[in-house]
């Protein structure tokens, strides 16, 4: 393993078969712009952290180093033509290099870093990747003879005789930097504004008399992404890999094909999680919980043994031992305390609710401070907005609230409250304390059979 690695990134590609407004390599694969995963693969034992990756940009640019800042050094591609142009703009930074020049192409998600480590151990001053594929339409193939790399042909080049062939050039390549320079200055003179391939760079090494070796791949691994058909194949391999290595960890998906996870997220060991579950960003799923169809979480954090149905949450903080759904929306700012059961169409926003409160059904909880111990009737409503601004509603420890009442922001109630039902509260209540607001019920015996028949409605 050489002591020295540069990388160099080809990302300059305007990517039109993706019909897009963003660069290529920023489209998110399971939670992850493309570029992260190429960079993970190109993180193989060897690489030099004091000098970061080189990305070759063309093609809306600017995105890419808004993403990355100073993560990454950048050459701005002056010639779109062809990704061997691309290496000869970056040869400027690779002068005077030691070791060796890793170059990989920035829309290939699924190289992996025990690959990389594997081209990075070829014994030879130049080598690459390849892949033998039963339909190999679209990739540039090898010739050889007698075993060795006589050249890479492109594919609209090939002859009629060499059509057969199925080994494929896949976009990894390896170069003893000392020499690649030399033969980057001498194509540079040779094109010059012309195309120049990655095919011809390794042919100049060839013809220095340099033998240039091989490391081969599955064809799966050799996936590159043109077209939103093959970024959602790519998206399903890495999204099986993350899976199994979840499963791996004492996670049960019930539908492992059907259970979207991003790479960020984190489970628990023993949890259970039912088809159709989605986990975004960094979420954090603690041990023991069951997630059956339909929840969503995006950047929460679920403690241990949480049961959820149909659940969507968002930048939310649940408890140990919450019961949650069906049908919850938590919004940011929702924190949870243990022992929690949030009912069915419940939606909680920027709110905390204190340990073993219950929230059963049909309610809404904005910008508000729940103690203890807490029941909050079906149809609760925090109304916590006065079309200006909004206000917090604070409920003290084991305090009742009955059903279909509104609760008028800024207000508080004390412990050990009881708000009758049907109440619209306006005013501080104190603790220990029976709040009623609400019109005196008055009957009218007779009234209805008055009015039908003035109506004409008969009896």
């Amino acid at each position: 393993m050489p002591k020295t690695v540069t990388t160099v990134i080809l990302a300059g590609g305007a990517g039109n078969r993706m019909e897009t407004e963003y660069q290529k390599v920023l489209h998110p694969i399971c939670g992850r712009p493309m570029l992260d995963w190429v960079l993970d693969a190109a993180g193989a034992p060897g690489a030099n952290e004091d000098a970061p990756p080189i990305a070759v940009l063309g093609h809306m640019h600017e995105q890419v180093k808004e993403r990355y800042g100073e993560r990454l050094r950048y050459v701005e591609q002056t010639n779109m033509r062809g990704s061997g142009s691309a290496l000869l703009d970056a040869r400027r930074l690779l002068r005077d290099k030691e070791g060796r020049v890793l170059v990989l192409a920035g829309d290939m998600p699924l190289l992996q870093r025990a690959t990389v480590r594997a081209l990075l151990s070829v014994n030879s001053a130049a080598a690459f990747l390849t892949a033998r594929m039963e339909n190999p339409i679209g990739y540039a193939r090898v010739l050889r003879y007698e075993g060795n790399v006589t050249g890479v042909i492109e594919e609209e080049a090939l002859t009629n005789e060499q059509q057969p062939l199925r080994e494929v050039r896949v976009s990894a390549y390896c170069f003893e930097a000392a020499l690649l320079a030399p033969v980057l200055d001498e194509l540079a003179k040779e094109s010059g504004q012309g195309e120049t391939s990655m095919a011809e760079i390794i042919t100049a090494f060839i013809k220095r008399g340099v033998t240039v070796e091989t490391c081969a791949v599955s064809p799966e691994e050799a996936m590159g992404v043109n077209d939103r058909v093959q970024l959602a194949a790519c998206t399903a391999v890495l999204r099986r890999r993350i899976n199994t290595r979840h499963m791996y960890k004492g996670v049960t998906l019930l539908d492992p094909a059907c259970t979207y996870i991003d790479d960020t997220v984190k489970i628990g060991h023993d949890c259970t999680i039912y088809p159709g579950v989605v986990l975004e960003g960094n979420t954090v799923i603690g041990p023991g919980c069951t997630l059956y169809p339909a929840c969503r979480l995006t950047d929460s954090h679920f403690g241990k043994f949480v049961t959820a149905q149909g659940v969507v949450a968002r930048d939310a903080v649940v408890g140990d031992y919450v019961t949650l759904g069906p049908y919850v929306n938590l919004r940011p700012g929702t924190r949870l305390g243990n022992n929690c059961k949030v009912g069915n169409y419940i939606e909680v926003k920027n709110s905390v609710v204190g340990e073993g409160s219950k929230l059963p059904h049909l309610s809404y909880i904005g910008d508000g401070d729940v103690g203890k111990n807490v029941n909050l009737g079906c149809g609760t409503v925090f109304v916590n907005y006065d079309g200006h601004k909004k206000h917090r509603t604070r409920i003290g420890d084991n305090t009742f609230v009955g059903c279909h009442a509104s609760l008028v922001a800024p207000i508080s109630l004390g412990d050990d409250v009881f708000v009758a039902a049907g109440s619209v509260i306006t005013e501080n209540v104190p603790d220990d304390t029976l709040a009623i607001a609400r019109a005196r019920q008055v009957n009218k015996i007779g009234y209805t059979g008055k009015l039908r028949r003035k109506r004409g409605d008969g009896v």
